[in-house]
This record gives C-alpha cells, structure tokens and sequence, in this order.
C-alpha cells in the first residue's frame, strides 16, 4: 500500500505479539505493538492510528473492552480481533461490539493482511465520507470553494451542471488555482457521494511504479510486491478517481487508462483476471494538453474521453475581487488550526495583496496569511507582516496600461531574487522554499537551474 497506515498490535502472548507485528511491517505498515493494552491505548489517544488489532483474552482488560472503548472514543478507527479460544458467542459478542474482523489463533498470515488491508480501506472510506460531509455543509462556499467574481461563478455554475451526471471532467488552470477543491466539488454534489473519492497526484509518483497504483498488482509482479494490492481504479469503485497532473503521465500508461476508461475493465501488473469496475475520472492538469497532443506527447483519443466536459478555473490575478474574502476565510481557518484568535487585515495589508500578481495563486495567498499570522504582534496584520515578495513584487495597476517595473530591475531579476530569499529563509530546504513561494517543487527546480542558484 501507499504510504503507511498505522496498526496498534495489543496481545499479552510476547511470541503471537511478534509474529503478528512482524508479518504487518513486512507488508509496509507502521506497527505499534503492546503487551499491555493500557498502554497502548494512551498511546492510541495521543497520536492516532488507523487500525487496532487486538487479542480477546488478555489480563487486566479484555479485548472486547479494547473494542467497546476505541468504538466509543475513536469512531471510525477498525478493530481486528484474535482469539485462541474460538467460541460462537465470542464471534458474535466482538461483531455486535463493531469488531471488523474476527480472526482464530494461531493466526493464518494472509487472512490477518486481508483483515487488516480491508480494514484500512474501511477507515480511508469513513474519513473521505466525514470530510465531504463536513466541506458540503459549510456556508463558505460550494464544498468550501471561495469566491463571488464573475469568473468563479461561472465555475460553480459548471460544477453544478456536471456534477449529476456520468462525464468524465477535465479541470484546467495554473498551480494553485484549487482544481482538486472542483473536484471534490463535483464529487460531493454527485450521486457517487457516499463512495470513494481517491486523489492520485501522476506527477509525484514514479513511472516504474504509477502503473502499479493506478491498477493494482499480484503477488510477486516485481521485486517488493510480497501480497497482491488493489489499485486506485480497484478501489474507488462506484466512486470518482481525481487525476491530478494528468499532463505527466507516460505514453505507454496513457494506452492502459485509455483502455480502462473505455472498456471499464483493469488488469493488475502481473496478472490474468480481467476486472470490471465502475469509476468516474476527474483528470487535472496546469499544461496545455491540446498542444501536448499536438506534440505526440499525449494521446489524443485519451484526451477527448477525459475533457467530455471541461472545466477552467481561473487564477487569482484574473479574480482579484475575491481576495478579501478568500482573505478572511484562510484567516478564520488558520486561527482555529493553531488555537489563536483570527488576525485581521490593515487598509495597507489589503492593498498590498490586492496589488499583488500572485503567480502562485490561492495556495500562495493562503502561505502568505500563515507567515504574517504567524509573525504579526497584535490582531492586525500589517503590510510588514507580509512575506516580502508582496512588497517588492511586481502589482498590477488598475488600468490596463503596462505592469511597471521597479527602476534597473526586470521581471527574471524579481523573479530570481524571491526565489534566493526563499531559499535563504529555509536553509535551502527547495520543499519549504516552494511552499513559501506558493510554486510547485517541479517548479522550483526548474528555475533553480534556469537561474544557475546554488543547490
């Protein structure tokens, strides 16, 4: 699996304690093991955790008291139970408590990987449902997207158009701009809302290893693959896979989605069994895909079965009537995220990201508010509390006269010049550089090269 889950192993029995352990880290979980289930569920409500796999009999408190307490406490959170002492009445005891699985001991290793895989799945799907329900319910917004001007209304106008039927979307525009936020968008107002919602960035995983997440793999298709794993198309059945730059993906994967999109059908690497599923694709992408197409680099039969309905959302220099209250929505999320109390912006603050050209765009304003709530000595956030870019940055004037340049410096110089500052703020961490900038890291190693910087 992607990423590492987090499973608590409690079991007073020290050899099925580390066998079970053992086997669930080989297949890429973090495990957390306990001897005492005390203890383990501090730890379990101090950092969180995705599943528990705990055993039924152990002294001081049972299994089914583990159960009872993580159900009552950490709703959402999957409970595998062990037991060596396998009655009816237990099995039944542990489902009706909300046990997810229920497995005899000694434990059978690819029943316990299928439990807990399932059981991982179970509480990525709960958490992807609790988060739309809560984006659809928020009054800032359609599903928490931000804006009145003109251009955003017409977005929103889109998104409500489409969202009802079958059609495979394409949302274009700049880095930054919110096209996942669309796209959840959609989502939430589909009839696929109670199913999965699965992001998959193409151009932040390898090539050799895309095609594995986007269809799955058996056992044994290539060295690490120790179980057979479902792909994202597998796993958002009946839901909407979000394809998120799209524009990267590889000719020869672009053949294999063309494919599974047209035929509903996918093959796992490595296996024979052809398997049908029922998935809409929303792709995303910030490049010119009609000139991609041109340039032989993308399929163009891909594209016209991705763009049946397309999408552009503007960037925020083309909208920037929304930036007051994008402002004072990122300010009010911010505050509760850190446990302050919302900043405010000053006449001149206002007037400085107005005049701003934000190539970043909403993500940029929104590191920009984190900075100056983070620095700003009172309630009020100056222009001074303002990452300095927006100060010695290029504005736009009102008028539509030519945007002009500070005396004996060009665009590539500010350009440059923000680019080294950042990298001297972080130490020339490129990851916390861009995400100051408001760019991608793609991004910024690019112009790290263009620009001859060091690092």
């Amino acid at each position: 699996m992607r990423g590492k889950a987090r499973v608590f192993v409690f079991d007073d029995d020290a050899d099925s304690l580390q066998s079970v352990s053992a086997a669930l880290r080989r297949d890429g979980f973090e495990v957390l093991p306990f001897a005492d289930p005390k203890e383990g569920l501090s730890r379990l409500a101090g950092e969180g955790g995705d599943v528990v796999v705990t055993d039924l009999r152990m002294p001081g408190l049972t299994g089914l008291e583990v159960l009872r307490h993580v159900t009552r406490s950490h709703p959402g959170v999957p409970v595998v139970v062990l037991t060596a002492f396998g009655t009816v009445e237990g099995a039944v005891e542990a489902v009706r408590a909300g046990a997810s699985d229920f497995l005899l001991k000694p434990v059978e290793i690819p029943r316990l990987r299928a439990a807990v895989f399932k059981a991982v799945k179970e509480r990525g799907m709960r958490r992807e449902i609790d988060r739309l329900r809560e984006e659809v319910g928020r009054p800032a917004g359609l599903s928490g997207i931000v804006g009145s001007s003109r251009a955003m209304e017409e977005v929103l106008r889109k998104i409500r158009l489409v969202a009802p039927t079958r059609m495979n979307v394409l949302v274009t525009g700049e880095s930054g701009t919110g096209k996942e936020l669309v796209a959840r968008a959609i989502h939430a107002l589909s009839p696929r809302r109670e199913r999965p919602f699965l992001p998959l960035n193409c151009a932040a995983i390898p090539e050799t290893l895309l095609e594995s997440e986007l269809f799955g793999h058996e056992k044994g298709a290539f060295t690490g693959a120790v179980a057979a794993r479902p792909g994202k198309l597998e796993n958002a059945e009946g839901g909407t896979l979000f394809l998120d730059e799209v524009g990267d993906v590889s000719l020869g994967i672009q053949s294999k989605l063309l494919r599974a999109i047209e035929q509903k059908e996918v093959l796992r690497v490595g296996g024979s069994q052809v398997l049908t599923v029922d998935v809409r694709i929303i792709a995303a992408t910030n490049q010119d895909l009609k000139s991609r197409v041109e340039e032989k680099a993308f399929r163009e039969d891909l594209y016209y079965r991705l763009n049946v309905f397309g999408i552009e959302v503007p960037p925020l220099r083309d909208r920037r009537e929304d930036i007051p209250r994008l402002s004072d929505h990122f300010l009010a999320r911010i505050a509760e995220e850190n446990g302050v109390s919302p900043r405010r912006l000053s006449p001149g603050a206002t007037k400085s990201l107005l005049g701003y050209r934000w190539p970043g765009n909403v993500r940029q304003l929104r590191n920009a508010l984190e900075t100056a709530t983070l620095v700003c000595q009172g309630e009020t956030i100056e222009p001074g509390d303002l990452p300095p870019e927006l100060i010695q940055g290029v504005v736009l004037p009102s008028s539509t006269e030519p945007i002009p340049l500070p005396p004996s410096r060009t665009l590539t110089e500010i350009e440059r010049d923000a680019i080294r500052d950042a990298l001297a703020k972080t130490g020339g961490n490129k990851t916390q550089a861009a995400k100051l900038l408001g760019i991608g890291l793609r991004t910024l190693h690019r112009k790290v090269k263009e620009f001859g910087l060091a690092g």
